[in-house]
């Protein structure tokens, strides 16, 4: 809640300071209305697939729920086709193909998991791993609902930075309702935590960049190259992840993250030259 309502007001001051307003006095009625059900949807799914993905953190680590979560190209490929008429070329599947099995390569584990000899404790183990393998998959298909969504309204509008604040204020306003239900929700604002109130500006300053300032970018990459081409592109995040592990927290430099550099290279050359 509290990350949201961070974005919200950046994506806000965003919106007055690059957006304008006066865009709806141009809109027909069912087009106003069109807008903001593609902005609600869009936020909600988003939020949805947050939400799975925490939930899917609990199950499976971090690599490979983040490597099952950029599936998401697999659903935005149809997706921007029957809804944008947008061209998938056998360039940007093999391409996409390429950089999808890199972003696998970085989140295999280095030693094969230990067995486990007890039965009830190893089917515990097995039935934990399909629910994170599920709910990464979910989260997936969320993200790309929500791309495919927000790209419906900023058609409509033909502006990014409303689009983007608007999506973003219709998730904090669902997962404000949601949080009234839940009982942690509450917990945070005891006496007894209030000294980690302070983590929380910094979960809301990386939203801020993530979830404000990086969606609006990709939208306007997205207006510009179509969703296919820039989805398939924003699919090396993992690569540029892997190298500030390295640079920053000395994570150790593996054989397979070469590997990986090699076919995230040859994937964007198939894109762009072939």
């Amino acid at each position: 809640m509290f990350r949201l309502c961070c974005v919200s007001l950046t994506t806000f001051l965003f919106s007055l300071i690059f957006g304008s307003y006066l865009l709806f006095s141009s809109l027909k009625t069912q087009e106003v209305t069109d807008y903001f059900i593609a902005c609600t949807l869009s936020g909600i799914s988003v939020t949805i697939g947050d939400l799975l993905y925490f939930q899917s953190l609990k199950k499976i680590d971090a690599s490979r729920s983040f490597s099952l979560t950029q599936l998401s190209l697999v659903f935005v490929y149809p997706f921007a086709f029957i809804f944008f008429g947008e061209e998938i070329t056998s360039s940007i599947l093999l391409g996409g193909a390429l950089i999808l099995s890199s972003v696998f390569l970085l989140g295999s584990k280095d030693k094969p998991e230990e067995s486990i000899s007890n039965k009830e404790i190893k089917d515990k183990t097995i039935e934990k791993l399909f629910m994170g393998i599920i709910l990464a998959i979910g989260t997936a298909f969320c993200w790309a609902f929500s791309i495919v969504s927000f790209n419906q309204a900023r058609i409509i509008i033909g502006d990014v930075f409303l689009t983007s604040f608007f999506r973003i204020f219709s998730a904090t306003i669902f997962i404000g309702i949601l949080g009234l239900f839940q009982h942690d929700y509450y917990s945070s604002f005891k006496k007894e935590n209030r000294s980690g109130l302070k983590y929380y500006f910094y979960i809301g300053i990386a939203g801020s960049l993530s979830l404000g300032l990086a969606d609006t970018l990709f939208f306007i990459a997205a207006e510009l190259n179509g969703l296919i081409l820039t989805s398939t592109f924003t699919a090396n995040t993992p690569i540029i992840q892997q190298i500030f592990s390295i640079l920053i927290i000395k994570e150790k430099v593996r054989k397979r993250f070469f590997i990986a550099v090699c076919l995230i290279i040859l994937g964007n050359y198939i894109i762009l030259f072939i």
